[in-house]
């Protein structure tokens, strides 16, 4: 009898716990959240730059997921203006890459800009699952998740174009509600400023 006792006590501790570690995962999950974009850096290396995911009580619920890409124009603002990334035309030269409508910071008729994310090389990283906390993720990175900067990267204005997702996958579907996006401080790249950092 003492012993069927004990059988039940400890499978009922093992319930309780298995339950507090539900409850745990499940308020991560439920963890307001925002993405910081961080400045674009040219080294010896290449063009590079990160982001990081921070714990934030104005920030969205999420479970951490996201990512961020470099993106280009040939002037300081942007290029055409508009309200969806559907409305920016790729030039043949970007034939392959993406375009994308970033926020102009002080618009007041909240149109955007358009943006560019070349074709070939990889200027990116993404993912579905969560990805560390407060801590800075280099962007682009190789396939072995270590950073791979762009060696030569193209003259002209760079940002970081960073996403959070809200729900899964929502980064991915244009004009959902259930995404953060944040876009980075520009910086003006020349096609010295690599060969001049070696």
């Amino acid at each position: 009898m003492h012993m069927r006792m004990q059988v039940r006590r400890r499978r009922a501790q093992a319930l309780a716990l298995a339950a507090l570690c539900a409850l745990a995962a499940v308020a991560s999950a439920q963890t307001p959240m925002r993405i910081v974009p961080g400045p674009v850096d040219v080294d010896a290396r290449g063009m590079h730059a990160s982001f990081r995911i921070e714990a934030h009580p104005d920030g969205i619920v999420s479970n951490g997921s996201g990512g961020a890409c470099l993106v280009y124009s040939s002037g300081p603002n942007g290029g055409e203006s508009c309200r969806a990334d559907s409305e920016c035309r790729l030039a043949p030269a970007f034939a392959g890459g993406h375009a994308y409508c970033l926020d102009r910071q002080g618009a007041a008729d909240g149109r955007g800009k358009c943006w560019v994310r070349p074709p070939g090389g990889d200027y990116c990283l993404r993912s579905r699952t969560p990805l560390p906390i407060g801590t800075a993720i280099a962007v682009p990175v190789d396939a072995d998740g270590r950073l791979a900067p762009v060696a030569r990267p193209r003259p002209g204005w760079w940002r970081v174009h960073a996403c959070l997702n809200g729900a899964p996958g929502a980064c991915a579907q244009a004009g959902s509600v259930e995404r953060m996006l944040v876009d980075g401080p520009v910086r003006h790249v020349r096609g010295s400023d690599v060969e001049g950092a070696r």
